[in-house]
């Protein structure tokens, strides 16, 4: 067996050459933006975020880096990445191991765009989209087509909200909330702004930093650039995500939300496994 390591200045490739299989890892590095999420769930501490230099006077998200020698291919990190940067393949064909095996869940991305009710010419989803995955066609027979790279969409809403038809449907896969202790920020410190990939933070006339909450999607992006560790708080409480039950991903929810989060999911679990047995004793006794 064999691993290795390359990278140049848009991807990171690890992998791992057996006799019969081929494991590789690739990290897209202008889709990663630096956020916390690889980092926390990774089983074996495979990941770190690595500090880059500002660039222009403004900070630069962390870069993730992986070490091929603790990395472990089961796709962990790739099935919750809000912003799909990280993909594996076997013998060159994509797959999750960890997901194929039913022992980790897959995010779940709910974007609708009913592009019969937009208006022709209007593109102001397309603008708007801070990760640019929003293409808008108009064509000749006056209809308006409206393509979602959804596999990369992060659910901030910030189109929903700003839709002038009310065409879009988009709902967070990971809900939380964010703290900003203003008074606690250094003076004039935007750094927390500068990284955030949704455009979900802001500063009023006096420079203080406030969270847009209904924007943030809680990656966790600012929470590494932020010079004062009191001042910023990020915390995840749900994950939407297809059906699973299974210690790798209890374990895994824990790191990247809390022990308050897994517990919420198991009563979720245990509320979900009563319905089905009262509406399976119902049908039984119907019949």
């Amino acid at each position: 067996m064999k691993k290795y390591k390359t990278q140049d200045k848009d991807t990171l490739e690890v992998g791992q050459v057996m006799y019969t299989k081929r494991f590789v890892l690739t990290l897209d590095k202008n889709l990663c933006k630096g956020c916390e999420i690889c980092k926390l769930v990774c089983p074996r501490d495979a990941i770190t975020l690595v500090p880059a230099p500002d660039a222009d006077g403004k900070a630069v998200a962390h870069i993730v880096d992986i070490d091929e020698n603790l990395c472990d291919f089961h796709g962990i990190c790739a099935a919750v990445c809000p912003f799909s940067a990280i993909k594996i393949t076997i013998n060159g064909t994509d797959g999750l191991p960890a997901v194929n095996a039913g022992v980790f869940p897959s995010l779940i991305r709910d974007i609708e765009v009913n592009d019969k009710l937009c208006e022709r010419d209007c593109k102001i989803c397309e603008d708007v989209c801070p990760l640019d995955v929003i293409s808008v066609q108009s064509g000749p027979d006056m209809a308006t087509t409206v393509d979602v790279q959804r596999e990369i969409c992060a659910g901030c809403q910030i189109c929903k909200m700003e839709c002038p038809a009310d065409a879009v449907g988009v709902s967070k896969f990971i809900e939380g909330s964010i703290t900003i202790a203003a008074d606690a920020c250094p003076d004039g410190c935007h750094r927390c702004l500068d990284v955030c990939p949704v455009d979900a933070l802001g500063s009023d006339d006096d420079g203080k930093v406030f969270a847009k909450e209904l924007y943030c999607i809680y990656c966790g992006a600012c929470v590494p650039v932020c010079p004062v560790p009191e001042a910023l708080k990020v915390e995840r409480t749900v994950f939407r995500h297809t059906g699973v039950e299974s210690g790798a991903w209890n374990k895994g929810l824990e790191r990247i939300t809390s022990t308050a989060g897994l517990l919420r999911e198991l009563a979720a679990q245990r509320a979900d496994k009563a319905r089905e047995a009262i509406r399976n004793l119902e049908s039984s006794e119907e019949n």
